[in-house]
């Protein structure tokens, strides 16, 4: 086991049909080659690829009272993921998204927030969390006031334990939403949003120096997603260009999820920050070559091997020889 993962935040139920080439007038029909229901979200998504990568995971955040709920609650538990801790909130209905998938693997959202942003403090066990080796926050700009002085106690209190603490974001963010995120940053070891993200939160539109004004408040690294472009990983010392590995596209929904569970991965077994970005590219990649966010990824032993194929041979004889090293 290469350690265990609280997967704070978003659970998103994702409904996805593919190729959607175009929305039918009227009541037309459009003939598909494939729909899917899945686990997704910031939280959800990114637990099921770090379950499969081989984490034990904890799972907290809010859902509905519907059989919506159920559903992703079953979907998590056939993954070996603990839903405990979720909150049930009356009266309200789990997030859900509709997502048709364009033929070159583009995703326009039809969104319902539902209970996402009820989480509350009374929601978070913290002994689950101080026994953790790693707290993992999933959109924290779409968890409404939990994601003021409550998120950041827990984040404090995390890295107070020891654990380390791992953060993305889900919706297209602004100026508003840094200044939300900005009180937590100290907290937050690792901050992984995609490019267009970090430049909407910050203003700059340099990723190096939009990155440097996250470092500057406390955080240690940055790793960017850049879509085809693979991502940067920005730190004190300097920013690292890891490339996209090659795949067929299918559906890019759950690669930036992919992204996070890859990298925790390569920190739960101690490889240096950039190894761990190379595995975050090899797991986007496996899902990226699927319908939604819990595709691709089969296991850890698939995944490194398709980083065996695309990183560098240091990278290899570095890293992968170590993968049950770590927090066991």
């Amino acid at each position: 086991m290469a350690g265990r993962v609280v997967s704070l935040g978003v659970h998103i139920v994702d409904v996805l049909g593919r190729p959607v080439s175009h929305i039918p007038p009227g009541q037309g029909r459009q003939i598909l080659d494939e729909i899917r229901i899945t686990a997704a979200g910031t939280a959800a998504g990114t637990s099921v690829d770090l379950a499969k990568l081989g984490a034990e995971v904890v799972a907290m955040g809010a859902v509905g009272d519907d059989r919506l709920a159920d559903f992703l609650v079953s979907v998590l538990d056939g993954y070996g993921i603990d839903t405990s801790r979720l909150a049930r909130k009356q009266g309200v209905q789990t997030s859900a998204t509709m997502l048709p998938i364009r033929p070159n693997g583009e995703r326009p959202a039809l969104h319902a927030p539902g209970a996402t942003a009820r989480l509350t403090g009374e929601d978070i066990d913290l002994a689950a969390i101080e026994a953790a080796d790693v707290l993992h926050v999933g959109g924290p700009d779409v968890l409404g006031r939990f994601a003021g002085e409550p998120l950041r106690g827990v984040l404090e209190f995390a890295r107070g334990k020891g654990v380390t603490t791992t953060m993305d974001v889900l919706s297209t963010c602004d100026a508003q939403a840094w200044a939300r995120l900005r009180p937590l940053m100290p907290y937050v070891q690792y901050f992984m949003p995609n490019s267009d993200q970090l430049a909407a939160l910050t203003g700059a539109t340099d990723l190096t120096a939009a990155a440097r004004q996250v470092l500057a408040l406390g955080t240690e690294a940055v790793l960017v997603s850049c879509g085809a472009e693979g991502c940067a990983l920005v730190t004190p010392d300097g920013r690292v260009d890891v490339p996209a590995f090659p795949a067929e596209v299918v559906d890019t929904t759950g690669c930036g999820d992919a992204c996070s569970a890859g990298f925790i991965t390569g920190l739960l077994n101690g490889w240096p920050l950039t190894d761990a970005a190379w595995l975050a590219m090899a797991a986007a990649s496996l899902v990226a070559s699927g319908l939604g966010s819990d595709a691709g990824i089969v296991d850890l032993d698939g995944t490194l091997e398709v980083l065996r194929r695309h990183a560098p041979d240091d990278v290899i004889r570095r890293s992968v020889p170590n993968i049950t090293r770590g927090f066991e």
